[in-house]
């Protein structure tokens, strides 16, 4: 069996395998068939990761003797290397893609066909995959710490939709669980679980970056802008879509959510104002549990107002709410009711809507992640005739909160949330 034919049957046992993950308990037989699609996975991985090493191996011994298409003033860049490395012999990134701008001159590095898996096709297509350690390091970017998807419950899929069990009772529903007290040698109350379900479809984002010639000429410049560049396009949208996403071809923000709760805006309220009374009104509606993992994300315009906000404004000595840890003199963002506040220049909304300041604990928030992470690819011929080369980053992701509504105390009827927003003023 070749190499494609290996992967298709891959595709196809973790497709059987997907099957069975709806079934809310297996037969005999069924976890049978499990245990044995189990095995053959692991027994094709292992086929595939042979058929790729002497796929590797071919390539490797085979660049010495191959010929290039005589250009004029063509320059074949030979590179002595005894063992492949995971950047495919490149030092940087800009390295890498000044040697793929030259290939489409037909000045093709040996690096890019020596690199296992690296080179994609060298034609009229034009492509060649990024080492695996230059796609980790964008990665990397994407998920730091101005993103606020690492403060997301996070789920890895291989697949493109990740069904997630949900439990939405609470002890004194009178459904799903239950507990109570009982006299002695009285038979006991039963009580079942009671299951919903979420489905988090994953979404295509994509970030295709220009690169000219003349850029092309100065590698270390290169490297630098489309390293940032292109994973700030990506956080950004990113951001934007946790925060308040359509769930149409993208997220479904926790703005959109069932769960969320708005608290309502004072009476007579001054419009594009946030004062004490809305933000201890927005602490009192965070579910307790939450409390310690839950942020302040508010537009930066805000910070002003908030600076200037004030406790008990009766008094001839108003006590500051918002104060950094060392005083007006030491770092500018501090907390507020003992939670960080986290500007954010993107994804929320503007001062005076409903966004503009939120109470959230991102921790309810489920984001899905295709296993193979940020995939990357360059073509040298998409803008040809503009003398440009493409760099394309795909990443497949999904979010949203899998529950219906805010929670209700057991005495009363007090509703509270792990997101929290204010009133448009």
């Amino acid at each position: 069996m070749n190499l494609e034919a290996l992967r298709a049957r891959l595709t196809g046992i973790v497709a059987k395998l997907e099957e069975y993950k709806s079934l809310e308990k297996y037969s005999d037989e069924q976890v049978e068939a499990i245990n044995a699609l189990s095995e053959e996975f692991e027994a094709t991985k292992k086929q595939i990761e042979a058929a790729e090493k002497i796929a590797a191996m071919s390539v490797e011994a085979t660049v010495s003797v191959r010929k290039v298409a005589p250009l004029e003033s063509k320059v074949v860049v030979g590179v002595d290397r005894k063992t492949l490395d995971p950047k495919g012999g490149f030092k940087a990134q800009g390295e890498f893609f000044r040697a793929v701008a030259m290939a489409a001159k037909g000045e093709v590095d040996n690096r890019l066909r020596i690199q296992a898996g690296a080179q994609e096709k060298i034609g009229e297509d034009g492509g060649f995959l990024i080492p695996v350690d230059f796609r980790q390091e964008i990665q990397k970017k994407v998920m730091g710490d101005e993103s606020l998807l690492p403060k997301t419950r996070q789920f890895q899929t291989s697949s493109n939709t990740l069904t997630l069990p949900t439990n939405e009772t609470a002890p004194w529903d009178g459904t799903g669980i239950q507990a109570y007290w009982e006299n002695e040698a009285t038979e006991f109350t039963a009580t079942k679980a009671k299951f919903g379900d979420t489905t988090l479809r994953l979404h295509k984002l994509t970030a295709m970056v220009r690169v000219t010639e003349e850029l092309l000429e100065d590698a270390p410049a290169l490297e630098s802008w489309i390293k940032g560049e292109a994973p700030a396009a990506m956080m950004h949208k990113i951001n934007s879509a946790i925060i308040a996403g359509s769930g149409a071809g993208q997220p479904l923000g926790y703005m959109n959510s069932g769960f969320k709760y708005k608290v309502a805006k004072e009476s007579a309220q001054t419009a594009d104002t946030v004062n004490f009374s809305n933000v201890n009104k927005m602490l009192g509606r965070i579910l307790p549990n939450s409390f310690p993992n839950s942020v302040w994300l508010l537009n930066p315009a805000l910070l002003e107002q908030i600076r200037a906000m004030k406790f008990d404004l009766t008094s001839s000595t108003p006590i500051p709410v918002y104060m950094p840890p060392s005083g007006i003199s030491g770092s500018p963002y501090g907390t507020l009711y003992g939670r960080p506040v986290l500007p954010m220049m993107g994804g929320v909304k503007a001062v005076g809507d409903e966004g503009d300041i939120s109470l959230v604990d991102l921790s309810y928030y489920h984001t899905a992640i295709k296993t193979a992470g940020i995939q990357a690819d360059i073509s040298t011929h998409v803008y040809f005739a503009s003398h440009e080369s493409a760099f394309r980053f795909v990443m497949r992701v999904a979010g949203a909160c899998p529950f219906k509504a805010p929670v209700s105390v057991e005495n009363g009827s007090y509703d509270m949330s792990a997101f929290i927003t204010l009133e448009a003023r």
